[in-house]
């Protein structure tokens, strides 16, 4: 493939952001299909035992993603016995989320598929650019 003019786009954080989000993605997913999980429910579920009694509102204000979106897949997570919801106490509106023993067991093989995966997505970045990155990532998304 001819290499493209890219005028101004190779400045772009948010077009590097999305190509680098979708390469980790694409690469990601087919690790995590045996498990019968997408990254997003990992999400979930990692989000679910760090958090006792989250609620999809809460996931879905962090992820940045509407609440419809995070119901599809909690819906899916419920159908798969990984997690459990009931309502909220406090907000009869609100559901909150418990991970369960076959969440867990998921969740810590989805884990090590992750590790594996990120040493080799960051293998070129030595310890303290991956720092950087990572710390640079998180104040744009606590900025957002």
């Amino acid at each position: 493939m001819p290499s493209l003019r890219l005028a101004g786009l190779d400045g772009i954080v948010g077009l590097h952001l999305g190509i680098g989000h979708s390469l980790l993605v694409l690469k990601l997913e087919p690790q995590l299909k045996p498990l019968g999980l997408t990254a997003k429910q990992v999400t979930i579920l990692w989000l679910a035992e760090a958090n006792p009694e989250i609620t999809q509102i809460e996931i879905s204000r962090f992820l940045g993603i509407e609440r419809a979106t995070i119901h599809q897949f909690t819906k899916s997570l419920v159908r798969n016995g990984m997690i459990a919801i009931e309502p909220s106490r406090s907000d009869r509106r609100a559901t909150r989320i418990h991970i369960t023993d076959k969440g867990l067991s998921a969740l810590d093989q989805a884990r090590a598929i992750i590790a594996r995966h990120e040493t080799e997505a960051t293998a070129m970045l030595s310890p303290i650019e991956r720092r950087l990155l990572l710390d640079l990532l998180t104040k744009i998304h606590a900025g957002a």
